[in-house]
């Protein structure tokens, strides 16, 4: 909780003009609410890094490991869970301020529609329908975009493992 008394002992309320208009109230804590409501997981051969911030990918993917044993299935959710992972990932840094290698919100998009396309197909081999459970994936990029001003991206080149 931000407490008044700190709020007015900060210098930018002393130091401002006359005819200024009022600084904007920074809060503590700018992480969005959905931070810390996962947790990393095991998806058959590969643990998640960054599924701490989104319960919805915890119980789709948890859902997926206990309810698909088609081997071909598996790979492709495998697959689809690293990228919803860096999708993760890029969103931490730009709620964080870290800068990344590479536009986050042009990469999310791509990865987006490729975990879509990925999960359809695995619900078309088990015959299951993945649409309600995916609608949170559009959210984390959504994220990102409100805080597009505030990305940082340094001029390095993208890694390869991160291309499709």
């Amino acid at each position: 909780m931000i407490k008044l008394k700190k709020i007015m002992n900060e210098h930018y309320w002393n130091e401002r003009k006359f005819g200024e208009p009022l600084p904007k109230l920074r809060l503590e804590q700018d992480e969005p609410e959905h931070f810390g409501g996962g947790e990393n997981i095991k998806i058959f051969d590969y643990e998640t890094k960054h599924f701490d911030i989104c319960r919805s990918a915890v119980n789709l993917y948890q859902r997926l490991t206990k309810d698909v044993d088609n081997t071909d299935a598996q790979k492709i959710i495998v697959d689809s869970a690293k990228e919803l992972d860096h999708i993760f990932e890029m969103e931490k840094a730009v709620v964080r301020g870290e800068e990344l290698n590479h536009d986050p919100i042009k990469h999310g998009v791509e990865l987006v529609n490729s975990v879509s396309f990925k999960l359809g197909r695995v619900a078309g081999m088990v015959n299951d329908d993945f649409i309600k459970e995916t609608e949170f994936i559009a959210f984390h990029i959504l994220v990102m975009v409100e805080r597009k001003d505030s990305i940082k991206i340094s001029k390095e080149k993208e890694p390869n493992e991160y291309k499709n």
